[in-house]
């Protein structure tokens, strides 16, 4: 299945750098989340009005905050696959980490929540009844679920995503949540332990620990977050196997989205003559050049003459 959408909607060989198969993947993403949620909230409300489970009803709306949260990534993702303009010169990329705040807020205010209906539950308790429908819709909302981890996993994969792997990382997150709310009502039902409000408070607690982590992974970038020491490190030894370099001094990456580096490098050049400006120019075009394509970053390079290598072998 998985294979199947993306070979449909995002193409057999698709191309990590491309803005194009960026906003595909976002899209289908976005979509499909957009109809499994909804589904899946249907269902479990479904369920929580018919046992009077608080743990059925707040995994519920859990599902409808990530229908949610899909929209928003369906609508940045498309966005943010808009082609850089006079106002925007380096793209759109970063509404990719603005989305993954609103649907951070959003997973964060719908477990806070639950956790005040949890509580009110725990002092006013209901009996809970699971009948082998509810139980079934349960059961499959945790296969579906994990199915959706694999998926967004693997459309992460192709374009480094972090706002598709937190959606992958939210579904194993509800995953786990819809296991204990079945738990928390077979363990209520056959042995008459009232813990479905104690299984909601841990679904709450779970929502919140994504929605914060989400949280973390999408304003980091926003605020300036150190470049990979990888990354850094590649670029470094690719700049210095050119014979004229003999130094780096400093290395600056600006992220504007993912996969949209900007790349700003100090060199040291040798010349035998520090005033050809002209081959300087032709060493500086042709590094800045192979950077763009073998690391597919925009790339400055600015230079400070050593000067002749003639004169430095004298010294």
């Amino acid at each position: 299945m998985n294979k199947f959408l993306i070979k449909k909607f995002v193409g057999s060989n698709p191309d990590q750098s491309s803005l194009r198969i960026r906003r595909r993947c976002g899209v289908l993403s976005g979509v499909v989340g957009i109809i499994i949620n909804l589904l899946l909230f249907a269902g479990k409300l479904a369920v929580g009005v018919f046992t009077f489970s608080i743990a059925a009803t707040a995994d519920a709306f859990n599902n409808l905050s990530d229908a949610g949260s899909s929209i928003v990534t369906l609508i940045c993702f498309r966005m943010a696959g808009i082609p850089a303009d006079k106002e925007h010169p380096f793209g759109h990329g970063r509404i990719e980490y603005v989305s993954g705040l609103i649907v951070s807020i959003a997973i964060i205010i719908t477990g806070i929540g639950f956790i005040k209906s949890s509580i009110e539950k725990i002092f006013s308790p209901e009996t809970v009844v699971l009948d082998a429908v509810s139980a079934t819709i349960l059961i499959a909302s945790v296969i579906i679920k994990v199915w959706l981890n694999f998926f967004n996993r693997r459309l992460s994969n192709i374009i480094h995503s972090p706002a598709i792997e937190a959606v992958a990382n939210d579904s194993i997150s509800d995953a786990v949540a819809t296991t204990t709310v079945i738990l928390g009502i077979f363990i209520t039902q056959f042995f008459g332990w009232y813990l479905d409000p104690y299984a909601g408070l841990i679904v709450s607690g779970f929502i919140i620990l994504t929605g914060s982590k989400t949280f973390k992974d999408s304003l980091e970038p926003l605020l300036g977050k150190a470049p990979d020491p990888e990354f850094v490190e590649k670029i470094n030894n690719f700049v210095l196997s050119y014979p004229e370099v003999s130094e780096i001094n400093d290395i600056i990456v600006h992220n504007y989205g993912p996969g949209n580096n900007s790349v700003t490098l100090r060199v040291h050049i040798e010349t035998k003559d520090i005033s050809d400006v002209k081959i300087i120019n032709e060493i500086i075009a042709d590094i800045e050049k192979n950077l763009a394509k073998k690391f597919k970053c925009s790339a400055i390079v600015r230079f400070e003459p050593v000067g002749d290598k003639t004169e430095n072998k004298k010294d």
